[in-house]
């Protein structure tokens, strides 16, 4: 659970996108050794049960929950790695990690499947639309593994911690896009050029061991400062209002 007391520095609630991927990047950098091979045999296990499905039909719905099942893990085990880190911990071990992760992980790839359905068509109709979403929801992974509020309740609780920060969130949630597309656009080549399934898995796992433990690293960045800044208002500023804007 969340503690509810907070010593956040200026810097700890400092929103800008250098400072948030910066803090990323060191928090992955402190703990690479668990970080990776987590995520490395994660994602073999991902990519081989994709490729036994197929791309299409009941395939393509299961492998969509699987994916989400596998980025709520790394999620889960992104945010012990950072609280560790804020709270000068020990490093955990590979097997604390995991076992941290896997009580809130049905939640959490409910939440993930929501929120990436709602995003995706949203996207696809109006841009904008699929932007705001992305923006207030951006802290609900974090949200649905670290206070558990239940399934819908996170996403109510992610558009809480962004209000008033909105412009912020949307800065740090468009360079990750960016950062995905360059790593999405990467993967394909490998793939192309791969000697075989079992290359390309492996190589596709191997980009995935850095890529997306940095990804839910800088979400859960976010939410930690987020959380900071929301404990420094003032208590009656804390509750939602109808009508609150995300910005």
């Amino acid at each position: 659970m969340v503690r509810r007391g907070s010593n956040a520095t200026g810097m700890e609630r400092d929103l800008s996108v250098g400072t948030v991927f910066s803090a990323a990047f060191s928090a992955f950098a402190a703990r690479a050794r668990v970080l990776v091979p987590i995520v490395f045999f994660s994602s073999l296990v991902v990519s081989a049960i994709s490729r036994l499905l197929g791309p299409e039909g009941i395939g393509f719905l299961v492998g969509w929950v699987v994916d989400a099942a596998f980025f709520a893990l790394v999620q889960a085990v992104a945010m012990t790695v950072l609280r560790d880190l804020r709270e000068r911990r020990p490093a955990s071990s590979i097997g604390d990690l995991l076992a941290t992760a896997l009580p809130p992980l049905p939640a959490a790839t409910l939440v993930g499947v929501l929120a990436l359905a709602a995003v995706t068509v949203a996207l696809v109709f109006l841009i904008v639309p699929g932007l705001y979403l992305m923006t207030i929801w951006a802290v609900v992974l974090p949200v649905a593994v670290v206070e558990r509020p239940g399934v819908f309740d996170a996403f109510g609780r992610s558009r809480g911690l962004v209000r008033g920060n909105g412009w912020k969130v949307l800065g740090v949630v468009l360079l990750l896009g960016l950062l995905l597309a360059v790593s999405a656009a990467l993967a394909l080549l490998l793939h192309r050029h791969a000697a075989g399934p079992v290359v390309s898995i492996l190589f596709g796992s191997l980009l995935s061991s850095v890529i997306a433990p940095i990804q839910m690293l800088v979400l859960g960045v976010l939410y930690f400062r987020l959380l900071d800044i929301e404990r420094e208002r003032p208590a009656e500023s804390v509750l939602e209002q109808p009508g609150d804007s995300a910005s």
